[in-house]
């Protein structure tokens, strides 16, 4: 388990959701729901589990979540997951069958029925759902046939039938004029949630029956009133309206904002994105320009977008030519609102992760300083150097603050003063430049030097600092035959090292770190010095031109094809220009025999 994946586990939050395993690619392999989600997440990692769990597990190298407002809704919002990212470790719920949803069609005589279906489209009608508790779903759809008298039968017959007797249906098969207007508004109204008339008078009903001693009535009611209210529940995860939504959550820091979008398709959640960025201009326009921006590439751009943070709604419109909305209640309002805690949540998780792993540098720093016996060296400077048979002979310094590379203090020195491959002469004289320039610039000096190599190097770095009169203690990393670190050089005696601690990871990043500096230096410098005894022979053109030619175009293809504009930029008139491309056809025209 990677060290990122560890700390995200410790900021899993005590609430409901969605949890999203991914593999080192960061493609989605398993989708599961929680009630309470570190607990869920954790117990992946602990203890033994079965084959295919097992297998899981060692795929996972980071996991995203969502927090829903409750356990039901993270059941639908699970539903939505597995099928929009078809994860391979999932049971594959491929179609609606699981969780039904209940049907107003949109018939010139409307039917309610529950029904499963793969496809919602806005020409059957209004849907409902999806309801992970089919019973209580078909319980209330039944209820609502009772009450209001909608169409029962699937074709219409020639004559009425038993409902239109017993007044649960008006039997438009017998009279054309029949109006179900007020019963369609009054059902959508009751599944979107207002049940207050029905239920008022269930439980007059329930109270009736009670008051009669006829509890079993009373608890048929009861049951019946639970289960409106199961149906009935507000989820937020799956909407009635259909058109494509992105739901923009922020939580907005002193010089940060977290962003987390949840994206609605066909009424239900699908995927979620989160980021974070800096700021400097005030909140509102930082967040219109994320908005504006986020739509610049190929990105979908849905029909509405919703957040409850203040933005300039004309602006976004005129960008991105959709609808910009404010909530101010409903479910689009719990909608941004749930993007909104999501947004503070990552930003808290991702504050926290920085936190930890900065504190574990420093304390890998600290016990450096401790096994040195030294303070602890919270300023590294890093040394190595590369050269071909003393040839383009270069050093290269990287810096380590806290445990961590500060790049801006990186440095690279060409050899000026050693003829051929003398590593111990080339280190002095790149450890005097450096500690000499600090010493009179009264600069702040490394609590520790680092070099890539062992006792040649260390002695070569220690007679400098010597001769400066300084006092800064010097350690080497001591390399295997598979050039890999075996040890600390200090004080002339040899510290293993354990491979499985976090100290051996820094000494390795670090001396990784200045070796590539360093080879990276020396490649650009043996390309410079091949490209630029190119150009040597040719008449008018100098030291300061060839290098200048250099610059412009890096390589012998770009100074044969660069235009008399790019040429003049430099100095170079057409002349000289015509000058260098025949002498360069020429170079190849040679090497070609």
């Amino acid at each position: 388990m990677n060290d990122t994946l560890k700390e995200h586990l410790k900021l899993l939050p005590d609430k409901p959701g969605c949890y999203l395993m991914k593999d080192k690619n960061g493609k989605i392999i398993y989708v599961g729901k929680a009630k309470i989600l570190k607990n869920r997440v954790r117990s992946y990692f602990r203890g033994a589990h079965n084959l295919k769990t097992t297998k899981l597990v060692s795929e996972i190298a980071d996991f995203d979540y969502i927090i829903t407002k409750s356990e039901m809704e993270s059941l639908v919002l699970e539903i939505n997951l597995i099928k929009q990212h078809d994860p391979k470790y999932n049971i594959m719920l491929t179609d609606d069958k699981t969780y039904p949803y209940i049907l107003l069609t949109s018939e010139k005589y409307p039917r309610l029925m529950v029904i499963r279906t793969k496809h919602k489209t806005k020409k059957a009608g209004h849907f409902f759902g999806p309801y992970p508790n089919v019973y209580a779903a078909r319980k209330t759809c039944d209820l609502l046939n009772k009450i209001y008298p909608f169409r029962k039968c699937q074709n219409m017959p020639k004559k009425e039938c038993l409902y239109y007797h017993i007044h649960q249906c008006l039997g438009p098969c017998i009279n054309s004029e029949v109006d179900y207007e007020e019963s369609s508004k009054k059902v959508i109204s009751f599944l979107n949630g207002d049940t207050s008339y029905v239920v008022k008078n269930l439980e007059e009903e329930m109270n009736v029956a009670s008051s009669a001693l006829d509890f079993e009535k009373a608890a048929a009611y009861r049951d019946l009133i639970n289960d409106i209210l199961t149906t009935t529940n507000k989820q937020i995860i799956s909407t009635n309206d259909l058109k494509s939504k992105d739901v923009f959550g922020f939580y907005v820091s002193d010089d940060e904002i977290s962003v987390h979008v949840l994206y609605i398709r066909n009424g239900s959640i699908v995927e979620n994105y989160h980021t974070n960025f800096t700021y400097i201009m005030d909140d509102e326009t930082a967040i219109t320009d994320f908005i504006a921006n986020f739509y610049t590439d190929d990105r979908f751009k849905p029909s509405e977008i919703i957040t409850t943070f203040s933005v300039d709604v004309e602006l976004l419109k005129e960008n991105i030519g959709k609808n910009i909305t404010i909530p101010q209640k409903g479910i689009k309002l719990d909608l941004a609102n749930m993007a909104n805690n999501n947004a503070e949540k990552d930003f808290k998780d991702m504050k926290n992760i920085y936190k930890s792993k900065v504190l574990k540098k420093l304390d890998t720093v600290e016990e450096l300083g401790r096994i040195l016996n030294i303070p602890a060296p919270y300023h590294i400077e890093a040394f190595d150097n590369s050269n071909l048979f003393g040839e383009y002979p270069v050093s290269a310094m990287v810096v380590f603050k806290n445990g961590r590379p500060s790049h801006k203090d990186y440095r690279k020195y060409h050899i000026k003063t050693v003829k051929g491959a003398n590593d111990y002469e080339s280190m002095k004289e790149v450890i005097y430049r450096r500690y000499l320039r600090l010493s009179l610039e009264n600069a702040p000096m490394p609590d520790l030097i680092v070099m890539d190599g062992g006792k040649i190097q260390v002695n070569a770095a220690l007679e400098i600092i010597k001769l400066l009169n300084l006092t800064i203690p010097v350690m080497g990393i001591e390399k295997d035959d598979h050039h890999k670190a075996r040890a600390m050089v200090f004080n002339d005696e040899e510290i293993p090292l354990d491979k499985n601690s976090d100290l051996y990871l820094l000494l390795i990043n670090i001396s990784q770190t200045v070796h590539d500096f360093a080879i990276s230096f020396f490649r650009s410098q043996k390309a410079k010095g091949f490209f630029s005894s190119m150009l040597d022979g040719i008449p008018g053109i100098g030291p300061k031109k060839k290098e200048a030619i250099l610059k412009k175009f890096l390589n012998a293809e770009g100074m044969k094809n660069g235009t008399v504009l790019e040429y003049k930029e430099i100095g170079i008139n057409e002349n000289l220009r015509e000058a260098v491309i025949k002498h360069l056809n020429k170079i190849n025209d040679s090497n070609k025999k």
